[in-house]
Formats: structure tokens, C-alpha cells, sequence
């Protein structure tokens, strides 16, 4: 041993034997300890420890670097077990640890490394321990490695051990098999420890420490890999849980039941947010009610899928939130925010508004006891701000959970109508300028009516009678938001049109035209309109003599935003087109765009050139219509053609070798072949060609009015199979708005194949149109 080492393990003696009194006077040997080895003691290093009475939850929670102590969860033995005490020292020096007499761990040790040491210069042996926080129990054999250097023969062991009442560690029977390496540089120790199922502790212990020119230990980078039983809240074998994935961006939303949430899929506007381990999650499907009382109290458990927070013992405050989309704003009315919760003891939360930054707004406590009822929140907050759902405490004896279900938001945002009569602050009504003075009709077109200039130029006029309430005009820049929320229509009136206000159910108001002298061919009247609250809108045809209804037709909630078309039947008499609004409650009509598509009989003959005109025009279809409708689908392109899955089929028309053809099976028996909307002002023939290839399969080919939907369907032939193409076509009537071909495949049949192609339009001679 050179002259020098013994210097240094004296000076190392003397600050393990003196440090805790940290005494004036050693300056100098500090110094020394310094130059040979680059290291220097931390006075009361290891004086503060993470190690306690509570049991690890991962094998990881025994990892200690050294470089924070006091988050390592060992510490120093006490009692009579062992004579010494391990120390903290730090390198602060790029020296090298002499390779051949400090071995076996690495003679460069980085600048800042923190390690344990240990050591004496005495001939009675002495011993050190430092022991773990318990492991509950370890399913397998589980591997403590750490890095180690040892000197004049000093040795290192792994215990098992546990602590008696007093707190001492008391050494178990038990000895792992300790494999510190056959190489004597760099390298670790690795201990096997063995399966254990009551709880248990580890100690390193250093002994062998009887050399009197002394021997010393040092200890680095411990590291525990095991497999533990398992030690949370059991909630069965079945529950399963996975990301809460929705479709929250941050995103403002436009109506407060975007907020409603009972699912916690896709659909939701609520998401996991801040800082911490603990996240937000979406559980699957509920525990069994029995393991659900066991950790609720409660044996009434969530619905199908919930949001779900697991919280460990000993996981650190904060926690995650569940944080919902912005509200941009809400009205002055009060708005209320339910929800249903569940959550072991000790668990406190509060639901709160916070602002774009994340700071309190208002803040409301959970009442725990109410689980699992629903629960209300009541908040006064106007604009900018998020809901958020936190845990502010969790028992950190234990392990905790909160479960959350049927959110439910009821406000009313200031894009949100207050009434079925609110577009907003800038729309406004007048009164309707124009009457009924009995004007002529030469044409159609003297039919349109857009109620610009408060209707002044419309043959259109409220009828005058005690309905109680009047069509009007109605104004100004419309609230895009208030007015999808009524309507569900994002399509919006032009800048002035018809409207009619009821204030009660039992009103009605009917807008009619002048007297049409007669309708020589069947026309459309198209418009567009729209309805809010508790009304209704039909087009009736009214005598013109008398004020007697021919005819009514209701039309489609459905078709809000239009166009609308209806059909107009061949008229030999005078008579009046009305649109009559009724109200079950109160409500509005709008009333758009008002035309008629079609003939009509003059009131004087004035105009035989311009007459016999139009009728020539109406005798020849559309050539647009022709080019809209005419395809060949070479290059396998559709056209505006276009087929989609219906509900309990999988079949599909598709284009393939420059037709259109489709394949029926068992589970796909229908397909159906649709063309584009189109609005024809003649009648017309579409041509088209198919093909049976094989199977049993009808062919149909139906027509949308008007009307309604699929007004005419008509079969064609349905042998099995064929083996040419064959040709037919379909009479087209301009109150047709949509063609479509619907293959069936027969009954009892397996599969079947059929085929389209070379559709043309022509007129009712078989004359090309376009």
C-alpha cells in the first residue's frame, strides 16, 4: 500500500468517524481527501430520506442515483445491527480512483456524481447497513443491481430484513444469491432476489471492515427490477380502460348541449388537461356492482362508458382535470352545469370556470355525499371561460378513483335564439306593401317574388280575412348562429322575405297570388322557406271566383332551406296559388324566392309571338339538363353519377370498364344507381342499356318528384341472365327532380351481377337534345 492511499484512507476515516460533528479543525485533511480521490463529503447528505412505513408501488420507486438523497427511498440502519453508518460524498474533481486498490466500479467518475461511502481503519470487524422502504410482496425473482468499490478487502452482501416494533432492522434468515461480478474492474453487483408474498425489505450491507490500515466501501446507481403484486383498487378482471380520445380542439362551442357528454367518445367536447402523472381516462364498461360498493360505498355504477382517474398513493398534488371546449359567451340568464360522480374516500373535488388562462373564475365544491346522484352547478360567468372537473385532495395513504358520467349543460349562449321569434338584434319587420287588384298574369315569371322593396312588386298579397296574424317582410342582417339553432338550416334567407310571426297556437296566415287564368301543362312552384317553434307550412290551390281550396300539400320539415318544388297540376279554370302558415305554438314562416316554373294561360292575348315562343320552349327539354344527365362513363369516370351503401346491404354500383355495373350477395342485396338533381322544363326519355350477366336480379328504375321520394318505381324484365345488353329507357316529367336505378337481387338467389351504361337524353320523339 503506497504511502499516499494511506494517507487518503486516513483522512477518509477521519471524516467518516467525525462527520456527523462536522468539528473545526479538519480543513486540511479535506483538502487532501480532495486532491487524491476529487471528492468531498456532504455534510448531512443522508439525513433526510424518502424511506417510511408505506409499502413501494413499482419496482422503480427503489432507483436512487444519490443525486437528490432525500428522495431515495433507503436509509441508515439503526440499533445494534451493524457499527457504522454510510456517508455522502460528491466528486468534484476530474481525479481517477486508483484502478487497481478501489475496485471493482469505474476509476472515472463523472463531476458531480454523488455516491455513499463507508469505512474504518480498526481490527474489530465493523459493518454498515442501509435498508429499503418494505415491498409489499414480488410475484417473481426480481434483480437489485448497483455500483460498487470496496478496499483492503472490505466486502459487500445483500439482506433481506425487516424492522421490529422499535424500528430496528432485524435480518431474515433468507440470503440471496449475490453475484458481484468475476471481473475485478467495472463491473456491478447483481443480487436475484426470490419470490416472496408477505412484505419485505432489502438492505445493502457492508462488512469485512476490520483492516487496521484501513477499508472502506462506496455505493452508486442502485437499481430494482421486479415484478409486484398487484396492490390498487381491484375493480375485476373485465374493466378495461383507454385513452380519452374526443373531439375537444379548443374549439368554441356554438350551442351549450355540445356539452353534454355520456359517452365519452368522439363525440365529446371534454378532454384531460394540466400538469401531474395522474391522467384522465375513458373507462370501457362499468365494474361488477359488488367490487364497485367495495370501493365507491355504492352499488350503483356508471352507465356503459365513463371518464375515469386513477390516483396512486402517494401521487403528488396536482392532478389532471377534465376540461371542457370555451363557452365564448352565455347570456345573463343563469346557466347550470349536472354531472354524476363516484369516488373512494377522502377524495375532495371542486367544478369550476376558469378564464383562457387557467385562472379561477368561480369555484364550486363537489358534495361527496351526494354520489351518485346528479349533482348541479350553478354559474353566473358570461364570457370566455372553461369548465373544469378537479380532484383538489386524494388521501395519499392509499390509492384513490373518481369516475364521472352524464355531464349535462343547460345555457343559453349569446349565438342561442332566447325565443322562436329571435334572429337577433339587427332583424326587424314591415309591413308587407303589396295587395291583391286583381293584376293580370301573362306569364310565369310574373309569378317570381323575392320581397325586395317590402314586396311592392309582388303579385302576391296577404288574404284578407280574420286569420289574426299577416305575412310581412322581414329585414336586416340575420344572427347566422340564432338562426341555425331554430331552423337547423345553415342556408339563410336573402336580405328581405316573407314572414309571418304567431304568438299562440290556432293562428294561421295565408300569402296568395293574383288570379291565374288557367295552367295549360302541369309547372313547379319552387321557393325556399323556413320554420321555427311549433308551425307548419302548406301550398294549397284556391278557385279564383271563389275562396274555395281546391287543393293542399304540407310541405317537408325536412327540405328547410330549400329549394322547395311542387308540382302544379294541369288547370282549366281560374284559380290562385296559396302558401298557408299554421301554428301548434308560437313560431315563425320564411318565405323566399318564390317561382313558378312552367305555362300559364295568359289573362289577355296580347302577345301571340311571344306565346307561341314559349311554348316552343317548352316542348324541347333543357339541353343542360341533357348534358347533366347524358353519360357513357368512359374512362371510368361517373359523372355526376353516384351510388351509396344503404342500411343492411354492402353493395355499391361502381364504374369499371367504362360502365356502371354492381355485384348482389347475400350481403349486399340492393344497390342503387342515383343521378343528380336536375329540374327539367319538358317532358323528356332517358336511353339507357344493361346487362343481367348472371343471377336472378330485378332491375327497377324509379323517379323523384316534387312531391316525395321515389314517386314512381317501375320493374323491368327479370330473367336470370342474359347474355346481350339489351336497351330501355324512362319517361321523364319536369316534376321529376331525381332518376335513380335500383337493383334487387331475387329471392333465393346467391349472387348476381347487372350492368349500365350509354345513358342519353332525348325528347319524346327519341330526338337528341344535346
Amino acid at each position: 500500500m503506497t504511502s499516499a492511499l494511506l494517507n487518503l484512507f486516513f483522512l477518509l476515516v477521519l471524516l467518516s468517524g467525525f462527520a456527523e460533528a462536522c468539528m473545526p479543525g479538519y480543513e486540511a485533511e479535506r483538502d487532501k481527501l480532495h486532491e487524491y480521490l476529487g471528492i468531498e463529503w456532504v455534510p448531512k447528505g443522508l439525513q433526510e430520506s424518502a424511506e417510511s412505513v408505506k409499502p413501494i408501488r413499482h419496482a422503480s420507486d427503489l432507483n436512487c442515483n444519490f443525486d437528490n438523497p432525500a428522495e431515495c427511498r433507503w436509509r441508515n440502519a439503526h440499533g445494534d445491527v451493524d457499527s457504522l453508518d454510510f456517508h455522502l460524498f460528491k466528486k468534484t474533481e476530474r481525479t481517477e480512483f486508483p484502478i487497481l486498490q478501489v475496485r471493482p466500479g469505474p476509476s472515472k467518475v463523472p463531476e458531480g456524481e454523488q455516491l455513499i461511502f463507508v469505512g474504518d481503519r480498526k481490527r474489530a470487524e465493523k459493518s454498515a447497513i442501509y435498508y429499503s422502504s418494505p415491498i409489499p410482496c414480488q410475484n417473481t425473482t426480481g434483480v437489485l443491481t448497483f455500483t460498487f468499490w470496496v478496499y483492503n478487502e472490505a466486502r459487500v452482501e445483500v439482506l433481506i430484513v425487516e424492522l421490529d416494533e422499535a424500528g430496528n432492522v432485524v435480518v431474515l434468515p433468507e440470503k440471496p444469491y449475490v453475484d458481484c461480478g468475476t471481473v475485478h474492474l467495472n463491473t456491478e453487483c447483481s443480487v436475484n432476489i426470490p419470490p416472496k408474498e408477505t412484505p419485505f425489505r432489502l438492505g445493502i450491507r457492508a462488512y469485512d471492515i476490520k483492516n487496521p490500515e484501513g477499508s472502506f466501501v462506496m455505493i452508486d446507481n442502485i437499481l430494482y427490477d421486479a415484478s409486484l403484486c398487484k396492490v390498487n383498487i381491484d375493480l375485476g378482471p373485465d374493466f378495461k380502460t383507454s385513452p380519452l380520445i374526443t373531439s375537444s380542439q379548443g374549439e368554441p362551442i356554438k350551442a351549450s348541449s355540445e356539452l353534454n357528454c355520456d359517452t365519452f367518445a368522439m363525440e365529446c367536447r371534454w378532454r384531460d388537461g394540466g400538469n401531474g402523472s395522474t391522467i384522465w381516462k375513458r373507462a370501457d364498461n362499468a365494474p361488477s356492482p359488488d367490487l364497485f360498493f367495495n370501493a365507491t360505498g355504492t352499488y350503483v355504477t356508471p352507465k356503459d362508458s365513463f371518464a375515469f382517474l386513477y390516483i396512486e398513493q402517494n401521487a403528488k398534488a396536482q392532478f389532471h382535470h377534465l376540461k371542457s371546449d370555451p363557452v365564448q359567451c352565455q347570456s345573463n340568464q343563469e346557466a347550470v352545469l349536472s354531472m354524476r360522480f363516484w369516488a373512494t374516500k377522502d377524495v375532495t373535488m371542486s367544478v369550476c370556470a376558469v378564464d383562457m388562462h387557467m385562472v379561477d373564475l368561480e369555484c364550486q365544491k363537489v358534495p361527496m355525499s351526494q354520489s351518485p346522484s346528479p349533482v348541479e352547478f350553478k354559474f353566473q360567468q358570461t364570457s370566455a371561460f372553461f369548465f373544469v372537473v378537479r380532484v383538489d385532495y386524494a388521501n395519499p395513504d392509499f390509492d384513490s378513483m373518481v369516475a364521472v358520467d352524464d355531464i349535462n349543460y343547460r345555457a343559453v349562449l349569446c349565438s342561442e335564439a332566447l325565443s322562436v321569434h329571435d334572429f337577433g338584434s339587427s332583424y326587424y319587420t314591415t309591413p308587407l306593401l303589396s295587395l291583391i287588384l286583381n293584376k293580370p298574369i301573362y306569364t310565369a315569371n310574373d309569378l317570381r317574388c323575392s320581397f325586395e322593396r317590402r314586396g311592392i312588386d309582388c303579385n302576391w298579397a296577404n288574404l284578407n280575412d280574420d286569420e289574426g296574424a299577416h305575412w310581412e317582410v322581414g329585414s336586416g342582417p340575420i344572427n347566422m348562429h340564432k338562426f341555425l339553432s331554430l331552423t337547423h338550416s345553415s342556408s339563410l334567407p336573402d336580405d328581405e322575405f316573407g314572414v309571418v310571426n304567431f304568438t299562440r297556437g290556432g293562428q294561421s296566415a295565408s300569402l296568395v297570388s293574383e288570379t291565374i287564368k288557367c295552367n295549360p301543362d302541369q309547372s313547379t312552384l319552387s321557393f325556399r322557406y323556413w320554420t321555427t317553434g311549433e308551425t307548419s307550412l302548406s301550398i294549397c290551390l284556391l278557385d279564383g271566383r271563389s275562396p274555395e281550396v281546391i287543393d293542399c300539400q304540407t310541405v317537408s320539415v325536412t327540405q328547410q332551406g330549400g329549394p322547395v318544388l311542387t308540382d302544379i297540376p294541369t288547370l282549366s279554370q281560374p284559380f290562385r296559388i296559396s302558401f298557408r302558415a299554421e301554428a301548434n305554438g308560437a313560431g315563425m314562416v320564411v318565405v323566399d324566392d318564390i317561382a313558378l316554373n312552367g305555362a300559364v294561360c295568359p289573362s289577355v292575348r296580347q302577345h301571340g309571338a311571344r306565346t307561341k315562343a314559349l311554348s316552343s320552349l317548352s316542348t324541347a327539354p333543357d339541353s343542360n339538363v341533357c348534358r347533366l344527365l347524358t353519360c357513357d362513363f368512359s374512362g371510368n369516370a361517373p359523372c355526376l353519377y353516384k351510388s351509396e351503401r344503404i342500411p343492411k346491404s354492402l353493395s355499391m354500383f361502381r364504374v369499371n370498364n367504362n360502365r356502371m355495373e354492381t355485384t348482389l350477395f347475400e350481403k349486399g342485396p340492393v344497390s342503387i344507381l342515383e343521378s343528380p338533381i336536375f329540374h327539367l322544363n319538358a317532358p323528356a326519355r332517358l336511353h339507357f342499356d344493361y346487362i343481367k350477366q348472371y343471377g336472378n336480379v330485378t332491375l327497377f328504375v324509379c323517379q323523384d318528384s316534387s312531391e316525395r321520394e321515389l314517386d314512381k318505381c317501375f320493374p323491368i324484365d327479370s330473367e336470370e341472365n342474359q347474355t346481350e345488353w339489351k336497351h330501355d329507357f324512362m319517361a321523364v316529367l319536369p316534376s321529376d327532380t331525381k332518376l335513380y336505378w335500383i337493383a334487387k337481387l331475387g329471392q333465393n338467389a346467391k349472387k348476381a351481377r347487372v350492368a349500365i351504361d350509354n345513358i342519353v337524353m332525348t325528347d319524346e320523339d327519341d330526338n337528341k337534345v344535346c
